[in-house]
């Protein structure tokens, strides 16, 4: 039985004033073949994000991973949510999302306008909160990628899509090298 070496770290530098910071692991500096060859990846998330029920977080990921995955050099990958892939939701090829809600300061302060209410109807509430996106390739983690976004939540918000994009490049373009 052949003995891998032990992981090293790779240092990477953040794109975005955004993205707080990304670490790659990679196996004594080769790229990982099952990521260029394609495959699927289970998505799972924990956390609370704004606008969804927790059983509509993960297809709501996978859905916008796949056409990110898709569009990405080296990525072909595809994306399924936990609950359909796995009953146990403890997949060796997945990609983990984890949501915090950063603290929120709209509390009993006074404002001048519209009722608090209608003014979140009108133009949303945005929240502002922290991400950690982990991938692990047959058990074993690979790459991980951190991040903050303001978003107002729901299947619409231009926002969450676009930074759950570009969160899912980064992990593959992080995962590739």
């Amino acid at each position: 039985m052949s003995r891998r070496p032990p992981f090293t770290p790779l240092p990477l530098p953040s794109r975005r004033g955004v993205v707080l910071g990304m670490a790659v692991v990679a196996l004594s500096g080769r790229a990982f073949p099952a990521l260029a060859e394609g495959g699927v990846l289970v998505v799972t998330a924990v956390g609370d994000l704004p606008g969804f029920l927790p059983r509509e977080v993960a297809p709501f990921l996978a859905i916008v991973m796949n056409t990110a995955g898709k569009n990405t050099p080296g990525g072909g990958q595809s994306f399924v949510a936990a609950g359909a892939a796995t009953p146990d939701g403890a997949a060796s090829d997945r990609v983990e999302w984890t949501f915090r809600a950063n603290p929120y300061a709209a509390g009993a302060s006074r404002s001048v306008g519209p009722p608090r209410s209608a003014a979140g109807r009108l133009f949303g509430t945005h929240r502002l909160i922290s991400v950690e996106l982990r991938l692990y390739r047959g058990g074993r983690y690979q790459a991980q990628v951190f991040g903050q976004v303001e978003v107002q939540g729901g299947r619409r918000d231009a926002d969450l899509q676009t930074f759950v994009s570009d969160m899912t490049r980064r992990i593959l373009d992080a995962a590739a090298q």
